[in-house]
């Protein structure tokens, strides 16, 4: 068996360990909720993210719109634009509950919001370094967007012929998102062209 398989398979092994707990969890927000970090927007933008999470006493909900303010989806202006932060919060939700899960086994404890779990800059990190080849990289991706660890959204592809290596920009990306020089957010817009340009299949 390659490395690239052994790593593969360990992933989808940690991963399935940790799908109960999230699927167990029965925490989401209303439309009541995304009300609610509207009307607090502008205490955010004003007085900024330590002092909103500390005088909303660190809930998860305020951790939640904390998060949805710096997603680029918080901007989105159409129709449904209620029913897409319900969705994109689904996902905060689950960061939290991972977050969660990994202070338990730690004992350190971090108030601020959740981000996109340390375990998956690993894998990228793997990729960046050579570890593992653009195929197999595209399968740990499409396998967490397939099973909502990672939300994005995305049109459904062309039919067609998928293109073979990944463009070097999104590596260049995914190093600069290990290195925490660009958000979790910068990070998925780049999942998203894949996606959206059928180099990835979901």
């Amino acid at each position: 068996m390659t490395l690239t398989r052994i790593i593969f398979v360990l992933l989808l092994i940690f991963l399935s360990s940790n799908l109960t707990f999230i699927i167990a969890a029965e925490i989401e927000l209303s439309e009541n909720d995304i009300e609610w970090c509207h009307e607090l927007h502008p205490q955010y933008e004003t007085l900024g993210l330590e002092w909103f999470l500390e005088n909303y006493h660190y809930t998860i909900e305020a951790r939640v719109c904390a998060s949805l303010y710096e997603d680029p989806i918080w901007d989105y202006e159409g129709d449904d634009r209620t029913d897409k932060l319900l969705e994109r919060s689904k996902y905060y939700i689950e960061l939290e509950i991972l977050e969660s899960q990994e202070e338990a086994k730690s004992g350190i404890i971090d108030p601020t919001p959740a981000q996109i779990p340390t375990w998956i800059k690993n894998i990228a990190k793997f990729w960046i370094d050579d570890l593992i080849d653009d195929g197999s990289f595209a399968q740990v991706i499409e396998w967490l967007v397939q099973n909502n660890i990672i939300q994005i959204t995305y049109d459904e592809p062309s039919e067609g012929e998928s293109a073979i290596t990944i463009p070097s920009w999104i590596k260049t990306n995914a190093r600069f998102w290990v290195e925490n020089k660009i958000t979790d957010a910068d990070f998925v817009i780049g999942i998203e062209w894949l996606i959206n340009n059928g180099i990835i299949r979901v």
